[in-house]
């Protein structure tokens, strides 16, 4: 897989959707990646642990920096948040993980290799909303100002640790992901069926 980097645009919350959009590359890398809140700002690297690892030392020296909004600078009051660090699946089209081993597919409980996986690093404005409807293989709250080079360490130790999930896993959360969805379609139709049937009881006001 070819390393591709940039911020995320028109993109939806949620696994499931989380390589939908455009990845908008900057045609030079700036000194500090900055992450608005405002607009949910989200800068995403795609690739191998290998490629994604070598990507970070080369640009240790960036900086991850919060802001409000674009370009302004922030009153001393306001508490600005974190950045979140998130190591995520990319999916395919069908919405299954794209494993890159053809014995992934051919054995189901076999787990794909960390070095050959692709995935996603995220780094993005802490927001617990956000933060809570998203699974990820692991997660790193570091500050607003680290550079790549400060928190290295703390992301390939967090990553040696991860075991990919296996085809297997991926059809039992896709299922688990349909049952739940199912369940809130119905939940919600069931609301809207009463409520209708509330709008047709006619109340004697004598």
């Amino acid at each position: 897989m070819v390393l591709k980097y940039g911020y995320a645009i028109g993109e939806q919350v949620g696994n499931l959707t989380m390589t939908a959009g455009k990845i908008i590359t900057p045609t030079k890398l700036p000194e500090v990646i900055s992450l608005s809140v405002v607009n949910s700002s989200r800068f995403i690297i795609l690739g191998t642990k290998p490629e994604i690892l070598e990507w970070l030392c080369t640009y240790s020296h960036i900086k991850l920096e919060v802001t409000l909004f674009d370009d302004v600078t922030e009153a001393p009051h306001v508490r600005v948040p974190d950045v979140v660090i998130d190591l995520l699946p990319t999916f395919n089209e069908f919405g299954y993980a794209k494993h890159s081993s053809l014995l992934d597919y051919i054995i189901p409980t076999h787990h794909p290799n960390p070095s050959e996986e692709p995935v996603r690093l995220e780094f993005r404005p802490a927001d617990p909303k956000t933060d809570e409807n998203i699974d990820p293989y692991f997660r790193i709250i570091v500050e607003r100002g680290s550079a790549f080079g400060e928190i290295f360490n703390e992301i390939k130790d967090k990553w040696d640790s991860v075991v990919y999930p296996n085809v297997w896993d991926d059809l039992k959360n896709l299922a688990t992901l349909s049952h739940q969805y199912l369940e809130n379609h119905d939940r919600e139709n069931s609301s809207a069926s009463y409520s209708n049937q509330l709008k047709s009881v006619v109340v004697d006001q004598k």
